[in-house]
């Protein structure tokens, strides 16, 4: 009888757990569910961007290379004004001299080893002479060659910029069509979040590992640019994150921001997190937050292309500072966050 008593227990009690399980495991089959189709939206986003990317890469090295030439043209030209400057010298020198009087020299001669000394002197002046025209001849190829290395590079930079229109027309119109897609489900899926855990607030922004939130919320593409060449003898410092012009930018940690403008970033905010790490935020199109505290996740601007960056390819230049020290590559960090 007892045997029989703790057998309906059992039975009872494993009614009662099947018919809890589902209700409990439903939010997190919701939640993973939604997750999986942002990630899904997401990587056919990075797909739809790597022509766009690859052009717009393709441009940027064009310009380095341009910008190179162009010192060396500048070099050249101030050494080749230098070299005519003493050429011309020499010219009028001699002009007014009359020339080399050879006979004059023998003549005016006390001895044999005094004229064999002036003779010696007139050849070695003969000599830089040949040696400055030479320079002159040299310059001169290298100059021309130099302009029309440059003049190739302008019509490649032509054609990349085609090349780049086209791409940032086509990829804008991925981007828009999937952007309500992509506020549809953070939607739900801050919904879906709120119901699993209902003491915190919902947020259309998901943070990642170490409580990180990406920091473009909308469909984007990016790739791994660490050290890439950049005009003036610099390298990139961080990622570039391709977006359309607008798109919200987000705190990727909780903290303070502070706003700047320049000729080479744009619009900028720094972001000093409460951990001490310093984010880099450049080229936004507009403000959010100018100054003070803010919340991981939270709007602190939009995606633009102020500063240096191409009208044509809107996008967040992204750095992170552990720390608040030297730059590190944010890619590995980017791909944790989504």
């Amino acid at each position: 009888m007892r045997s029989h008593r703790i057998y309906t227990l059992l039975v009872l009690s494993l009614v009662l757990v099947l018919a809890i399980a589902p209700s409990a495991g439903a939010a997190q089959t919701e939640v993973q569910k939604l997750q999986a189709q942002i990630k899904e939206l997401q990587s056919a986003s990075s797909k739809a961007g790597e022509a766009y990317s690859d052009a717009y890469w393709k441009l940027d090295a064009t310009r380095v290379e341009i910008a190179r030439v162009d010192a060396e043209v500048s070099e050249a030209e101030g050494r080749l004004s230098a070299v005519s400057a003493r050429l011309n010298q020499r010219a009028s020198e001699i002009y007014r001299a009359g020339g080399a009087d050879y006979m004059a020299i023998l003549l005016s001669s006390n001895d044999f080893d005094e004229m064999l000394q002036r003779l010696e002197y007139v050849q070695r002046i003969g000599q830089q002479d040949a040696d400055i025209i030479a320079e002159v001849e040299e310059l001169q190829v290298t100059l021309a060659a130099r302009h029309a290395e440059l003049e190739a590079l302008h019509s490649t930079q032509a054609q990349d910029t085609a090349a780049l229109k086209a791409e940032a027309d086509r990829i804008d119109a991925e981007l828009k069509s999937q952007q309500a897609q992509y506020d549809k489900l953070q939607k739900a899926l801050a919904a879906a979040l709120a119901a699993e855990k209902a003491k915190q607030k919902a947020s259309s922004a998901v943070p990642g590992p170490n409580g990180m939130v990406f920091p473009v919320a909308g469909p984007c593409t990016y790739t791994d640019t660490w050290g890439a060449a950049r005009s003036g003898g610099r390298t990139h410092k961080g990622t570039d994150i391709m977006a359309r012009e607008g798109v919200p930018v987000v705190a990727t940690l909780s903290g303070t921001v502070r706003t700047s403008q320049s000729s080479l970033g744009g619009k900028t905010i720094w972001l000093t997190a409460d951990n001490g790490w310093a984010f880099y935020y450049a080229h936004l199109s507009d403000y959010k937050v100018t100054s003070g505290r803010v919340s991981a996740g939270q709007v602190i601007g939009y995606v633009g292309s102020t500063g240096n960056a191409s009208a044509s390819a809107p996008h967040l230049h992204f750095e992170i500072h552990p720390n608040g020290g030297a730059a590190v590559n944010p890619y590995p960090y980017l791909k944790k966050m989504q």
